[in-house]
């Protein structure tokens, strides 16, 4: 955990804040720090930097989990599915708020 702090820095910096999150999330849930809920954190953190950004965060829908899961396990070899899929949930949340805000 004490070599992810100045990552979090180091790709807030260095990337698009999209890619910068998942990223963030990705190295978090590799680490695998607690017995129970490390996903969970990981997805809070990855929300908690997009919002400071100013994007929406990215729900994960159930119905995604396997893709996520994944996408998540080939990043080990290669970070691009997992951000693709990352990016793609963060479209598919702000598509949700439009529809719920749109008018009747």
């Amino acid at each position: 955990m004490k070599s992810l702090i100045p990552h979090i820095e180091k790709f807030r910096k260095e990337h698009h804040p999209v890619k910068a999150a998942a990223l963030i999330h990705k190295e978090f849930v590799f680490i695998h720090p607690f017995t129970d809920g490390n996903g969970r954190t990981a997805r809070l953190l990855m929300n908690l930097i997009l919002l400071q950004e100013g994007y929406s965060i990215a729900i994960i829908p159930p119905i995604t989990r396997r893709e996520y899961i994944d996408s998540l396990e080939l990043a080990h070899q290669n970070d691009e599915e997992f951000i693709h899929f990352i990016a793609r949930m963060i479209r598919e949340t702000q598509k949700d708020y439009l529809r719920l805000f749109a008018p009747s």
